[in-house]
């Protein structure tokens, strides 16, 4: 089962990465008339891209009782506030018989991120990871 889960987790990983990889996040002017795109990025405006993985045993899953399916939906409503908090979801998808979440975000910074899912910590475990598309790892990439 671990082998299976692990399998199933390592091609979500790819996935995000092949997905992301093509993703370039506009963090100020492009200058459109140059051939190759050149990003003005100011440290005010450059936001950190996470993938957090969250999970729950199957006797925990808020899908099995009206209190969690509740606590599930005010934490999922909660993301209209956490935009303006500075989190914008990119993407959230869901293992359902593996009970697990992935979502994808931006945020302004580690401690509002956080705060996002506080909700979920009295019945998941989670883990909140900073990532780099695939074309920022290569520009900074040892050669």
């Amino acid at each position: 089962m671990k082998q299976r889960r692990a399998t199933i987790l390592g091609a979500f990983v790819m996935f995000a990465a092949i997905i992301f990889s093509s993703h370039n996040t506009v963090y100020a002017n492009h200058h459109e008339h140059e051939k190759e795109p050149v990003w003005t990025v100011g440290a005010a405006e450059k936001r950190t891209l996470y993938v957090a993985h969250w999970t729950h045993t199957p006797e925990n899953c808020p899908g099995r009782s009206g209190d969690g399916a509740k606590m599930l939906s005010r934490f999922w409503e909660g993301r209209k506030s956490a935009e303006e908090k500075g989190i914008k979801i990119l993407g959230a998808y869901v293992t359902v018989t593996e009970h697990d979440y992935f979502i994808i975000f931006e945020a302004n910074d580690y401690s509002t991120a956080v705060g996002f899912f506080l909700p979920l910590i009295p019945s998941q475990t989670g883990k909140i990871v900073p990532v780099l598309t695939m074309d920022e790892w290569l520009k900074i990439m040892p050669k």
